[in-house]
């Protein structure tokens, strides 16, 4: 089962100041008036500077770190603020706010005088809100700093206590980031001897719905920013209210109404309207672009066909030089068959004349046999006539 991260009780109302500061920070115009007397028109410039800040100048040997402060920024490109949220008078805050804001000046504000060669450091306005009632927070938080020249000087930063505001007070001055921490001033009575009644509650938090009403009436925050606060303040209850559910839900029903305000009603139809009209327009760019790339893949399969139907052509063709090829193949062997058949039978006539050359020779020989014979038979005559002849001539005849 995965954890679930619990803020703790400081972290969640500087999240909320935070939170304000980051979707609405012309919210802070009217407490700018309230503590530095300084007036914005409601369009001025506003951005949210960095709030790390390296730790690296007070201890070159150290390993690197970072310290962050809660809220700074910059407005109409010339003044600088830093604000901080602080839930207990912490007496060691005067000299955290002086070791914040130098660092502050360093990072954002410094600056170099040409003239005199000399750098100069450009304190912000600052000051240190306290969400929760705290008689012993004076109006000003205070250090003496004294230099090596024996000179010093009082840095002073004023407080900001929320509910030390009424909430007509709240209202006059338009300081509507108050609200989402109003439901603290009650929590001291959630554990008196006189505990808070639900009836308490339920005044209580009807007169901050008609405060964020007549806000919003009257132009100071817009039905977007009323149901913001209205969410920030149900976070709140859950956090006041954590061990009391009856009153955690009393202030969640009664604050819905603000989120279904008729102006919020016809913001989010509008809204709804547009995001629909939005999404039609994404869904035909995504059609035209899956047609223009469905037209690029059938142009594509067609070359590819075409090249396919090239490779069947020039297939069919060096078939048909096969089988031409073949055919040829198939005559001359038909030819080189006649052929050897003729060279066959001429083979068989004249192993033919051969055999009766031979029969002629033997009969030749056989001839010459008889001729050889007969001569020899001729000469044996030849001498017997002649034996024969001299036998028969007389004695006398011979002399």
């Amino acid at each position: 089962m995965p954890s679930t991260f619990h803020m703790d009780d400081a972290m969640l109302w500087d999240e909320i100041l935070k939170a304000i500061v980051d979707s609405m920070p012309e919210q802070l115009f009217p407490l700018f008036k309230e503590v530095f007397g300084k007036e914005y028109p409601p369009d001025a410039s506003i951005m949210l500077l960095a709030t790390e800040q390296s730790t690296f100048l007070e201890d070159p040997g150290a390993p690197p770190g970072s310290r962050f402060s809660d809220i700074a920024l910059l407005v109409n490109g010339t003044d600088y603020y830093h604000l901080e949220c602080q839930m207990h008078n912490d007496g060691n805050m005067a000299i955290r706010m002086v070791v914040y804001d130098l660092h502050f000046a360093t990072q954002h504000s410094a600056s170099r005088n040409q003239d005199s060669n000399e750098t100069v450091l450009h304190f912000p306005r600052s000051a240190v809100i306290y969400p929760e009632k705290n008689l012993a927070v004076p109006d000003h938080l205070q250090c003496r700093i004294v230099f090596q020249d024996g000179s010093n000087h009082l840095y002073q930063v004023p407080t900001v206590r929320i509910q030390s505001y009424s909430l007509s007070a709240i209202l006059e001055k338009h300081l509507d980031l108050f609200i989402p921490y109003l439901l603290l001033r009650l929590r001291p009575r959630l554990k008196n001897k006189h505990p808070l009644t639900e009836k308490e509650l339920t005044d209580f938090v009807k007169e901050v719905i008609l405060l964020l009403e007549t806000e919003c009436k009257d132009g100071y925050i817009s039905p977007q920013q009323a149901e913001d606060y209205a969410r920030l303040f149900q976070a709140a209850a859950g956090r006041v209210f954590a061990q009391y559910p009856d009153f955690r839900r009393k202030v969640l029903h009664m604050t819905k109404p603000l989120i279904t305000l008729p102006s919020v009603k016809y913001r989010k139809f509008y809204t709804k309207i547009h995001e629909l009209e939005s999404r039609a327009r994404t869904l035909e760019d995504q059609t035209n672009d899956l047609q223009a790339r469905l037209e690029s893949k059938q142009n594509t399969l067609d070359s590819v066909q075409n090249q396919l139907d090239s490779a069947k052509n020039q297939l069919d063709s060096t078939k048909n030089q096969l089988d031409s090829a073949k055919n040829q193949l198939d005559s001359t062997k038909n030819q080189l068959h006649s052929a050897k058949n003729q060279l066959d039978s001429t083979k068989n006539q004249l192993d033919s004349a051969k055999n009766q050359l031979d029969s002629t020779k033997n009969q030749l020989h056989s001839t010459k046999n008889q001729l050889d014979s007969a001569k020899a038979e001729n000469a044996a005559l030849r001498a017997r006539l002649m034996q024969l002849s001299q036998a028969s001539v007389p004695t006398g005849d011979k002399k």
